[in-house]
């Protein structure tokens, strides 16, 4: 603990020591001028939640186009081979199975996600985290919701008849 001044603050340095310099004071303001204002620090805003609305939204519609866009290509190439799918229906009714099994996927991915979507684009609003993200989550949201559902009620109300095809 030698050489420490907090021990001895009335100690005087030895000649040709370095002298610290003293620790620095607070200016205060001359008497009558305006006392200078502090700029507080700006945190900025996060958008999480806007994003993560918008980005369902967007996932759940992109989700369903690309759904249809496999059952439109999937029908259409067993119509444009039809010899080939009448003579080799095993490997047809797999292909048409597959494609069943990932629509019912997208179909109930795609109200998760919508429902996530909206209700997340509620609190970004709410919250002021990402509004105007949020919005779109919740109208991209809405739009597949109503899809789906009008989507559910035309096959539940159709008795299990598809239009064009007789039994």
């Amino acid at each position: 603990m030698s050489g420490s001044d907090d021990l001895f603050p009335d100690a005087t340095p030895l000649p040709g020591a370095a002298v610290p310099p003293p620790p620095p004071t607070a200016a205060e303001p001359a008497p009558g001028a305006p006392a200078t204002a502090v700029a507080p620090t700006v945190t900025p805003r996060r958008r999480g939640i806007g994003v993560a609305a918008f980005v369902l939204g967007l996932l759940a519609i992109l989700g369903d186009l690309i759904g249809v866009t496999v059952a439109l290509f999937t029908l259409l190439g067993a119509v444009t081979d039809l010899p080939h799918t009448l003579t080799n229906v095993d490997n047809s009714l797999g292909a048409f199975l597959g494609v069943i099994i990932l629509e019912f996927l997208v179909f109930f991915a795609g109200i998760l996600f919508a429902l996530l979507a909206v209700i997340l684009g509620i609190v970004a609003a709410a919250r002021n985290r990402g509004r105007v993200l949020g919005v779109f989550g919740v109208i991209f949201g809405l739009a597949v919701l109503a899809t789906h559902v009008a989507l559910g009620i035309s096959i539940a109300t159709s008795g299990g008849n598809v239009p064009g095809v007789t039994s």
